[in-house]
């Protein structure tokens, strides 16, 4: 068992390593001038259900500094039950300098709304976000500028808003341990993760690859499988923004809104034809699991080891996640960093069960319900 925990935490603590060296070259990397024409531009929300937040987005659409002639914005309304529909089409009267329009989503689920809107653009680039987003001024532009000639993908920056409630800022925590160790590996040419609420990619090529089609039946996912699909057809062809602007989204209010869209989100892992990305995941999982059976031996044979390595874990994971939220200019709260540090491990094997073994519910469906 010794020999096991060494092994498997060395390997962790290599994994880490790399995050914290590729997140530094992301930081690092030039900024060269892109070598393209400003294109046309078409902005792509699916919305469902979202009144408390899409009068913020659509806000944050209107004071965009890319040229406001230069894009549009479609929002396709998939099926909302609240008054989301009556409050865009009052926005979109009330700001006609604005290029927006709201259609109605003929299928059922995330992936047939966009497909719709994407339809229904004119823009040879197509950026899609989410309805409880807030965009910083620059979003579109710094998107745009970093596209090449050969680029089909840009892959986007994204954290949780932090407010005033403690189970936020965990929220925020862990999802830049996602973000952060995806864009790291991103830079070092290994493409595992992205995320639709900060996304870029050429028409022409998501209609190469056929969209979403394949896996319109996966409730999540409608970025990382285009993702995907994009390596394969065109290699070497996905890019990181290159001139960071975040796109801040909305922590879930409860736990159990969260665990609901944490079982969504796992619910692609089923389909997911990446090897690479079975291997991080079962080996994260893996290690999650050693951790907690570490804690259930007899503690007096190997305690100082232990302790050791979970020394060394802490001080990495601490030394990455302070850093990917500075970045993301975003506070490192202690207290929350301190609680994940005793809590994901059973966090991490929880939601990797209930997504065997429950359905969820999001905004208003249940996966069996959704198309």
């Amino acid at each position: 068992m010794l020999i096991y925990l060494i092994l498997i935490f060395s390997i962790y603590f290599i994994f880490l390593l790399v995050c914290i060296a590729g997140w530094r070259k992301f930081l690092r990397q030039p900024r060269p001038k892109a070598d393209m024409s400003i294109e046309f531009v078409s902005v792509v929300v699916a919305v469902r259900n979202e009144e408390l937040f899409i009068s913020t987005l659509l806000t944050s659409l209107r004071v965009q500094d890319f040229p406001l002639e230069g894009f549009e914005v479609i929002i396709v309304d998939d099926h909302s039950t609240d008054r989301s529909h009556q409050i865009i089409s009052e926005w979109i009267t009330q700001n006609p300098r604005i290029q927006c329009s709201i259609i109605s989503s003929g299928g059922h689920g995330k992936k047939c709304a966009l497909t719709d809107g994407i339809q229904n653009t004119k823009g040879e680039i197509i950026l899609t976000t989410d309805a409880d987003c807030v965009l910083p001024a620059d979003w579109i532009s710094r998107m745009v500028m970093s596209f090449h000639h050969n680029t089909s993908m840009v892959i986007g920056l994204v954290k949780i808003h932090q407010n005033e409630h403690f189970f936020s800022k965990l929220q925020a925590i862990e999802f830049n341990s996602v973000m952060g160790s995806g864009i790291a590996l991103h830079t070092l040419g290994f493409a595992v993760m992205c995320n639709g609420a900060s996304l870029a990619f050429r028409k022409k090529s998501f209609e190469a690859v056929q969209g979403y089609q394949d896996n319109l039946h996966i409730p999540s996912g409608d970025d990382e499988f285009l993702m995907r699909k994009l390596l394969k057809r065109f290699p070497d062809s996905i890019q990181s923004i290159q001139w960071p602007s975040i796109v801040a989204t909305m922590p879930q209010p409860s736990l159990k809104s969260f665990i609901h869209q944490r079982l969504r989100w796992a619910g692609k892992w089923k389909a997911n034809d990446s090897f690479e990305t079975k291997v991080l995941a079962l080996f994260i999982l893996t290690f999650q699991i050693s951790i907690i059976l570490a804690f259930g031996l007899p503690f007096t044979d190997f305690q100082v080891l232990f302790a050791s390595l979970l020394l060394v874990k802490f001080l990495l994971e601490g030394y990455f996640l302070f850093n990917v939220s500075r970045s993301l200019r975003q506070n490192f709260s202690v207290s929350a960093f301190l609680i994940l540090q005793l809590t994901y491990p059973f966090y991490v094997i929880i939601i990797g069960i209930l997504a065997q073994l429950i359905d969820y519910e999001w905004k208003g469906r249940v996966k069996s319900s959704i198309g």
